[in-house]
């Protein structure tokens, strides 16, 4: 596949060199950082940025009969390559860089991003992380020609953010049962309530079903039947309230009393 080699004093300088020497667009390649660069010290030991960029599907080919042959190429293309490529793209242009990696699993092509100062990649509650992964595969489906689900993660935030749902589910199980009350978490993200439901799926006292709509769609915590939640005039289920889960210094999560 072609591929050029660009330099400058940064590497979106870079970048821009070696878009221009293959006359290509940042969607249309793929990025590898070659060497950041450095400024030096009082001007000694500077380096440019350099960076290689190779473009992620042959162009100018002339294919004949056009169309049908040209998506059999895009079928034929790696989509782990693909979703690789287009992951760096979306980052180095916000601005960040980091070590990207791909792999197949879960029947998805899981996407890993690390580096430093990647912190407003994840946003708040993960925020700008759910709208990177839904631009990656946007734009993956539409270069492959189908449906392919990418799962991005920066610096094992998704990770992280399980292993905290998992016990906080685990401890609203405790309360429940102490309580004999229903528990309602605070409003999450359709994948952080399935994380809380299969976390107590297998709890033979407590039951979880979710309530409310869109960004107010919260997930409850409350007693099977056989032992009593569904008796009449029972209290509404109080409202769990949790401190920061996100972000590497996530303090414990306490409740109400």
């Amino acid at each position: 596949m072609k591929s050029a080699e660009g330099s400058g004093r940064t590497v979106e300088e870079a970048i821009r060199d070696a878009l221009r020497i293959l006359g290509a667009k940042r969607d249309e390649v793929d990025l590898m950082v070659l060497d950041e660069g450095s400024r030096g010290v009082l001007g000694l030991g500077a380096r440019e940025a350099r960076v290689r960029l190779t473009l992620l599907s042959a162009e100018g080919e002339e294919v004949a009969a056009g169309e049908p042959e040209a998506e059999h190429a895009r079928d034929e293309e790696d989509p782990v390559s693909v979703a690789r490529g287009v992951t760096s793209s979306i980052i180095a242009a916000m601005g960040f860089r980091g070590a990207t990696r791909a792999s197949e699993g879960e029947g998805a092509v899981l996407v890993s991003v690390t580096g430093e100062n990647l912190a407003p990649l994840i946003g708040r509650h993960g925020q700008t992380l759910e709208a990177l992964e839904l631009l990656a595969n946007m734009i993956v489906s539409h270069r492959l020609g189908r449906r392919v689900p990418v799962i991005v993660d920066v610096e094992h935030y998704r990770e992280r953010r399980r292993d905290a749902l998992v016990s906080l589910a685990r401890r609203t199980a405790d309360r429940v049962r102490r309580t004999r009350k229903s528990v309602a978490l605070e409003p999450m993200s359709a994948a952080e309530r399935r994380v809380i439901h299969t976390a107590l799926a297998g709890d033979a006292v407590v039951i979880t079903h979710s309530e409310g709509e869109g960004a107010d769609r919260h997930v409850v915590v409350g007693l099977r039947e056989s032992n009593g939640s569904a008796e009449a005039g029972q209290a509404p289920a109080s409202r769990e309230h949790s401190r920061d889960l996100h972000g590497p210094r996530r303090s414990s999560d306490e409740f109400e009393q």
